[in-house]
């Protein structure tokens, strides 16, 4: 089991053991005890839903702090949006003065727009005595931006209106209220700050970075020393040099950051970019040594590592050695990977069918699971040999998963490509039956009817509705405005096609305009779609059928 899972379990249960263990405690049955243990094991599983049904069984006010946590942690990853909404009020919640804790209180707030609640939470993290709370504040406000935008502007020109506000606090209002161009706000913020701190010359570099030139940019991150900052401020400046594309400077402060396994990652995946040998060789060397990461982590980030510097064998020994610690990870998938690349194919695709007959593991590994194996197939050019091979994979997957529609659509457009029509409209037929709103089985159901099976009539309806369901999507208003044109509607045909044009052109929406122009007798106007799409793809059988009429 992970160690920050344990410490959760931990925590929970102190709150729950016995009176005679913790006499300021009350006592609690032992069935609801039992339950908790039991919803804590299934969390280590990765089976979230059957653990989440403890935190549903019982009312918000006779859950712990504690406890709320867990709930609300699985809660979001749920999307259980509805049982977040009945934390509120609730007495552990409203007195919390742990930073999880903290942050929850200022999600529930900015989710009921309560931006005073937002604005308190908000202030009391950024002024707690723990630095996580900063990065707390941080993780709260990017979850909330997009769909509590309004709540957030107001608790932030709330806030910033406060006449007590420490340096590093106007600081990080300063940060928001320039990213959201609330500029009266940034500017009355910056104004406050000190001339000659950090945070003053901090302001100036942001400013720089998000509105000067990527050169400029580098000049001021490079006129910074890491060591002169807190570690968030020098999470900010990392931002600004992501954001800015200069991966000399992210690694600059990647490395002063305090190093833990999400840092080490990211240095990883930096390094991939740009390989340095030498860099990696250090880098290595710092995860043998650092005891702050758990055997879990340092065996998982060794074998991303070593995978990046191609030493297969070693690679292969350290993601089963994270394996051996029995904690779901796509470290499975990234074994099989290992193992193909040492050609030992066989071995790569047992590995991957295990991961995804595994039901113990997350959905999500599972599919990365099965979409690994078809990658394979595919480089492996399986279909050369047998056309089934990669049709059997996707039947697999689609027994383990019947309901799910991204894979069916996956495997009915192979089936269009194999010409086997009927097996593939089957299958579109199967998604419609449970998800009659999916644009893109609409399109494809309704394009096949108009185009390969000759009938634009039973075609016009699915295609509306796919139309109406998705208007700015270029391949369902090629979709549209061919319908339209087999219809004989040629000059209501001409918007959605030439749109579809001006959003992608393609071979195939050339052909389909130009034949609509023809229809309407400019020959000059489908002569030159035909030049356009045979500079795209000479072969389009659309464009060869119009280019024989043009003659």
């Amino acid at each position: 089991m992970r160690p920050f899972a344990l410490s959760v379990l931990f925590a929970v249960l102190s709150v729950s053991l016995p009176a005679t263990v913790r006499a300021d405690v009350p006592a609690i049955p032992a069935a609801r005890l039992q339950a908790l243990l039991e919803s804590e094991f299934q969390f280590q599983s990765g089976h979230f839903r059957r653990s989440f049904g403890y935190y549903q069984s019982l009312p918000a006010d006779q859950l712990s702090a504690e406890e709320l946590l867990r709930g609300s942690q699985l809660a979001t990853v749920l999307g259980e949006s509805a049982w977040l909404a009945t934390l509120e009020g609730a007495p552990a919640l409203a007195d919390a003065t742990q930073v999880d804790l903290i942050r929850q209180r200022f999600d529930t707030a900015l989710r009921a727009d309560q931006a005073a609640a937002a604005q308190q939470a908000w202030r009391t993290l950024l002024r707690h005595s723990d630095e996580r709370a900063v990065f707390a504040a941080r993780a709260a406000v990017d979850a909330n931006t997009v769909a509590h935008q309004p709540a957030l502007n107001t608790a932030l020109t709330g806030y910033a209106d406060r006449q007590d506000l420490t340096t590093a606090e106007r600081f990080e209002l300063f940060q928001y209220a320039f990213q959201w161009r609330l500029d009266p706000v940034a500017d009355r913020l910056q104004r406050g700050l000190p001339p000659k701190s950090t945070e003053a010359a901090l302001a100036v570099t942001i400013r720089e970075c998000l509105d000067g030139t990527a050169e400029a940019c580098k000049r001021r991150l490079q006129a910074l020393d890491p060591l002169d900052l807190t570690e968030w401020q020098g999470r900010s400046m990392l931002v600004l040099a992501q954001k800015n594309g200069d991966a000399t400077q992210q690694m600059r402060w990647l490395e002063a950051l305090p190093q833990d396994s999400g840092i080490y990652y990211q240095r990883i995946v930096l390094l991939s970019r740009a390989m340095d040998d030498a860099r990696a060789r250090t880098l290595m060397a710092q995860l043998r040594k650092d005891t702050a990461l758990d055997d879990f982590q340092r065996a998982l980030l060794q074998g991303s590592l070593s995978e990046l510097i191609k030493d297969w064998p070693a690679s292969e020994a350290f993601y089963r050695e994270a394996l051996l610690a029995g904690v779901p990870t796509t470290a499975s998938i990234r074994l099989a990977v290992v193992l193909f690349r040492q050609g030992r194919r066989e071995a790569a695709f047992a590995q991957l069918q295990a991961v995804a007959a595994d039901a113990g593991l997350s959905d999500e590994i599972r599919r990365d699971a099965l979409q690994t194996e078809i990658q394979f197939h595919r480089v492996l050019r399986s279909d050369e040999k047998d056309a089934d091979t990669l049709n059997a994979v996707y039947r697999r997957g689609l027994g383990y998963w019947p309901h799910a529609n991204p894979l069916r659509y996956q495997y009915a457009m192979r089936l269009f490509g194999q010409g086997r029509v009927d097996a593939a409209m089957a299958e579109l037929q199967t998604i419609l039956r449970s998800a009659p709103a999916d644009a893109d089985a609409l399109n494809a159901y309704g394009f096949t009817l108009a185009k390969e099976l000759d009938r634009p009539r039973a075609a016009f309806k699915p295609i509306t509705q796919a139309f109406l369901l998705a208007p700015e999507q270029p391949e369902i208003l090629d979709s549209y405005g061919y319908v339209l044109y087999r219809l004989g509607r040629h000059q209501e045909a001409l918007a959605p096609l030439q749109k579809a044009w001006q959003l992608t052109p393609s071979a195939v929406t050339a052909g389909h305009l130009g034949q609509v122009f023809l229809r309407l007798g400019n020959r000059q106007q489908a002569n030159d779609y035909l030049e356009k799409g045979l500079k795209l793809d000479a072969s389009e059988a659309e464009l060869l059928a119009l280019q024989e009429q043009l003659r």
